[in-house]
């Protein structure tokens, strides 16, 4: 089954409002640039309107009214019905008709009077979208054309001073341009950064959300761990004994008594150490002992139940990781009570080998029955996942008839490999 992964709500909420931020933004950049160019368009033929003799031919009074109104169209609109063109060929036509039309303007309106050098500003402007040399070359090409129609029968001298204060005029609309769409462009990409700050605040705040999860189910499973560690062998220990006191009661009734007296006490032990573990997540069984000696007195708790057990330690017992201590005292009660409840061995033999520098290992071996497969209960799953946390290793060997032998080796840290 394909799973899609999607934002979080509040992320796509952000998208959508950066999205319509910046649809608002440039909506506004175009809004502005529409009417200056309506304005420019206007002022351009204002002199010419106030010119009675322009009105002296007709069907140049309409045409260049046509055109004036054509190049504020063209202007505003950018080609946008052709959209499915390329960028380029969009610019090439548009500055080629805006040419063209601009040329018609200042031919049929050269001897009237006129501010039509004002509609060379907005090309001039819209040209930096070429860039630098995109606009230089149309400000020329525009200041050849006008040169061409209007000055040049005439002295330098005589129109150098307007010349200048043309060129001044497309330089500083030029300028004003780029320095106007920098400033846009810099607001959107602060927005942009904004919404990314935002997504990664609201993706921190879910993987920290995952993090303290994975941490309370972790919390959970060694809970289950320690209780099932703790308890089940506390009421393992119970049963054996009540199981022997029920089968000598008759026949030796002071054994008997004497092996309830021991239930009693493994059943009041079970509660307190239950009771502390559900409220304090109870206090490891080492802190006061050395792991050798914890060990130990489990395989005197597995000797009182009537399975002859013996414990071997090898090498130089040294202080570890209290995790990988407390793991391998586990990893022995849970063999040992899985000897007393499944094994039905009548010897156990419990190996701690100190002899590595590299790794500690804990063996328990029994001579019971053994099994075809061990699938493993929860208790031997609790230990697999204590020793994987530790990078360790765990091996079962067992057949049926053949007994059963856990073996686990847990590497030793650098520093207390030392």
């Amino acid at each position: 089954m394909t799973q899609t992964n999607l934002p979080p709500p509040n992320i796509r909420q952000a998208d959508h409002l950066l999205v319509a931020q910046n649809s608002s933004v440039e909506q506004s950049s175009n809004r502005l640039v529409n009417i200056v160019i309506v304005v420019l368009t206007v002022v351009a033929f204002l002199p010419a309107f106030l010119d009675r003799h322009f009105y002296d031919s007709m069907p140049r009074f309409i045409i260049s009214l046509v055109l004036g109104v054509t190049y504020g169209l063209i202007g505003t609109s950018q080609l946008k019905p052709f959209k499915q063109l390329s960028w380029r060929m969009r610019l090439f036509i548009y500055f080629s008709l805006q040419l063209i039309i601009l040329s018609a303007i200042f031919i049929l309106g050269k001897e009237y009077d006129n501010n039509f050098w004002l509609l060379m500003l907005p090309l001039s402007a819209q040209g930096t979208s070429m860039g630098w040399l995109g606009s230089i070359g149309i400000s020329f090409i525009q200041l050849g054309l006008f040169w061409r129609i209007f000055w040049w029968q005439l002295a330098f001298a005589e129109y150098s001073n307007a010349l200048l204060s043309i060129a001044t005029a497309i330089l500083f609309t030029v300028l004003f341009t780029i320095i106007a769409f920098r400033e846009q462009d810099a607001r959107i990409e602060i927005e942009r950064l904004a919404r990314d700050l935002q997504s990664a605040n609201y993706r921190l705040a879910e993987y920290a959300a995952q993090v303290e999860e994975l941490a309370t189910m972790r919390e959970r499973n060694r809970l289950a761990r320690e209780i099932h560690d703790n308890l089940g062998h506390f009421l393992t220990v119970v049963n054996v004994q009540i199981e022997a006191a029920r089968t000598i009661m008759e026949v030796n009734p002071d054994k008997a008594q004497d092996a309830l007296t021991k239930a009693q006490k493994l059943t009041q032990d079970g509660l307190a150490s239950v009771r502390q573990s559900v409220s304090t997540l109870r206090e490891s069984p080492l802190a006061q002992r050395t792991l050798s000696k914890a060990i130990s007195l489990l395989v005197q708790e597995n000797q009182s139940a009537g399975i002859a057990s013996a414990m071997t330690v090898t090498g130089e017992p040294r202080p570890l990781d209290p995790k990988i201590e407390l793991t391998l005292y586990r990893a022995a009660q849970e063999g040992l009570t899985n000897v007393r409840k499944h094994a039905r061995a009548s010897q156990v033999d419990l190996y701690l080998d100190y002899q590595s520098d590299q790794y500690i290992q804990l063996q328990v071996k029994d001579n019971g029955i053994g099994v075809a497969k061990a699938d493993g209960g929860f208790g031997l799953l609790g230990i697999q996942e204590r020793v994987q946390l530790l990078n360790g290793t765990i091996n079962i060997e067992t057949e049926p008839g053949k007994g059963f032998t856990l073996t686990i080796q847990i590497p030793i840290p650098q520093e207390n490999g030392k």
